[in-house]
């Protein structure tokens, strides 16, 4: 089969001969049919997030997890899916044994297995993490359920409800869909980033109000839009040491940071710890999905409750994936998926 293959940072080939994967148990085989482009993809490509996928001849499919397809091949022990259907996957599986998973914290499970290799033509799925695609689901769309679930579980966490301000840095792919759900709850959403194009699809999409941190001052649009008390929650959608540092002044006495995206290579931040300790600010993090977030994402895009296809602005094959990473490394677009 045709697949990706990373044998060092920044040195990608496709190759033709890579062998196609045999489903063990409970296992599928699928045909990739597409597949988003995610960030932390373009981090191992750079060679900033190296382990889960090896450098080398081994690297096929890389860390591709964003992807949907038809089912070709069935493993043993595989039961309720059938050869032809059209399917996405939850890429992660948690191991069910240890103190995480016991408290319900899967997607911090220290056991955690991953589904990933998708920029490939074919690719293996854990069979009990397989759903299937509504008819009117496109494959693209579909591709959406993993990043989709992470959203979901950061609101969960932050407790988003209707009436909230919510205060969203970074109006990319993942920042929209921050954007949209927290509106699906409810909420009124400030979103802010440095481009111009993005805010300006941040404001067709339903966004309240935008403002570019380049000719505004955020916290100054903030406070004039709260009585100056604050927002509700803060969520920081990128990894980026000044949007980090720049959410704290943003949110109210008694309200929440959400740290959404990774920042590699890791960065030393400051903040006020006064602002945290006599406001009584809770600031965390948000990591991966759980089963629970995962299911809830399928259903909304079943549901059609978000306009996905608006944020795919690039659509390119697999041949063409050095252009796909450029792209997103870039910021020349939102949403790139791949057709292998």
């Amino acid at each position: 089969m045709k697949a990706a293959i990373l044998p060092e940072p920044l040195k990608l080939e496709i190759s033709q001969s890579v062998k196609v994967p045999k489903p063990r148990e409970n296992e599928v085989l699928v045909r990739v049919r597409a597949i988003g482009i995610c960030p932390s993809d373009v981090r191992h490509y750079k060679g900033e997030r190296p382990g889960l996928v090896p450098y080398g001849e081994e690297s096929y499919g890389l860390l591709g997890h964003e992807w949907s397809g038809e089912i070709v091949e069935i493993g043993p022990g595989v039961s309720g899916i059938e050869e032809g259907e059209r399917v996405l996957q939850d890429h992660l599986v948690p191991c069910n044994r240890c103190r995480y998973c016991g408290m319900g914290f899967t997607n911090l499970c220290i056991n955690k297995r991953h589904y990933l290799r998708g920029y490939a033509e074919y690719a293996l799925a854990y069979a009990p993490n397989v759903y299937k695609i509504p008819d009117d689901v496109t494959f693209e769309e579909a591709c959406f359920a993993e990043p989709l679930s992470c959203v979901i579980h950061a609101h969960r966490i932050a407790g988003i409800a209707p009436g909230d301000i919510v205060v969203i840095i970074g109006s990319g792919p993942m920042g929209l869909l921050h954007m949209e759900l927290a509106k699906l709850s409810g909420a009124t959403v400030i979103i802010s980033d440095l481009l111009d194009e993005r805010l300006s699809k941040a404001k067709s999409l339903g966004a309240d109000v935008v403002v570019n941190s380049l000719k505004e001052d955020l916290a100054e649009v903030v406070k004039s839009l709260t009585d100056g008390i604050g927002a509700d929650k803060v969520i920081v959608s990128i990894g980026n040491k000044e949007a980090i540092e720049q959410s704290l002044p943003l949110v109210r006495k008694k309200g929440t940071v959400i740290l959404f995206g990774g920042t590699l290579p890791p960065r030393d931040v400051q903040i006020n710890p006064n602002l945290i300790h006599y406001g009584e600010i809770t600031i965390t993090g948000s990591a991966d999905h759980t089963r629970d977030d995962f299911r809830t994402a399928v259903k909304l895009i079943a549901d059609k409750k978000l306009r996905l296809r608006e944020l795919i602005t690039h659509e390119l094959t697999l041949d063409e994936l050095k252009e796909a990473f450029e792209i997103v490394t870039n910021r020349k677009g939102l949403k790139v998926i791949i057709h292998p």
